[in-house]
């Protein structure tokens, strides 16, 4: 959930632990409290930012699962969308995390063609932001491939998460050196197979591969820790952040 009434001390937080950026969250429920939505909340954003050091690189739009772009009606759910990129946009966010999965799956329509239509005017508002869309797809490398390239647009591009795909079975290593060109980011997630997420290291999810690979490819794009919250969170993602460290530097 955002954080509508603490959201300020995340940042402060971020830097104490080692972070050097923050992937904001954009929900449904909370978008009119949201500060990026405002010119005011946006300048505060960027004050903290040199207060902090902190950046705020990228945004995952949360909303899309909560508009459920393929169900009923789902073409004018995702009107409110252009706002919010375009709002993204103007904070100076450098991509947005699209999640096209779960309850908002692509899978949910007719082809890939019918899926990738109902982003066409958020591509489009992309484009114009100069904002990069990373579409997070539960879809093979074949059909992720394909449903990026149905834009034509450099602003369409993937968000490759290591969790989820071990969690399906997939190959993480293979898959990645296909796709690495169109990753736009990189969610790092520790799953075991068939089940829900665990701390980093305590998976299926073969993450001494999977770096070397993203070495090898001289890959130097961005990380964004997507990890449980649990009883002691700040400990966990201290624990979380010396694990990535020790393949990442």
């Amino acid at each position: 959930m955002f954080p509508t009434t603490t959201w300020r001390e995340e940042f402060e937080t971020a830097a104490k632990l080692g972070f050097d950026t923050i992937e904001w969250l954009v929900e449904a429920e909370t978008l009119v409290m949201n500060p990026l939505l405002s010119k005011a909340g946006r300048q505060e954003i960027e004050n903290l930012t040199r207060q902090t050091g902190v950046r705020v690189d990228s945004v995952c739009a949360h909303c899309v699962l909560e508009w459920r772009p393929y169900g009923e009606g789902g073409t004018t759910r995702l009107e409110p969308l252009a706002g919010v990129i375009t709002a993204a946009g103007a904070a100076g966010v450098k991509r947005m995390v699209i999640p096209a999965l779960e309850v908002a799956t692509t899978k949910k329509a007719g082809s890939l063609r019918e899926a990738a239509e109902v982003f066409y005017p958020a591509v489009h508002a992309a484009e114009l932001a100069k904002v990069d869309l990373a579409f997070e797809l539960d879809r093979n490398v074949e059909d992720s491939r394909e449903f990026v390239e149905c834009f034509d647009s450099a602003r369409a591009r993937l968000c490759y998460d290591s969790g989820n795909a071990t969690a399906e079975g997939r190959n993480i290593v293979a898959e990645i050196d296909e796709l690495l060109p169109l990753v736009a980011e990189i969610h790092l997630k520790d799953r075991r197979v068939g089940s829900t997420s665990v701390p980093l290291g305590q998976g299926d999810t073969v993450f001494p591969e999977f770096f070397k690979t993203l070495t090898n490819k001289s890959w130097r794009g961005p990380f964004v820790l997507e990890t449980p919250v649990r009883d002691n969170p700040l400990e966990q993602a201290r624990q979380n952040l010396a694990f990535v460290r020790q393949y990442w530097i």
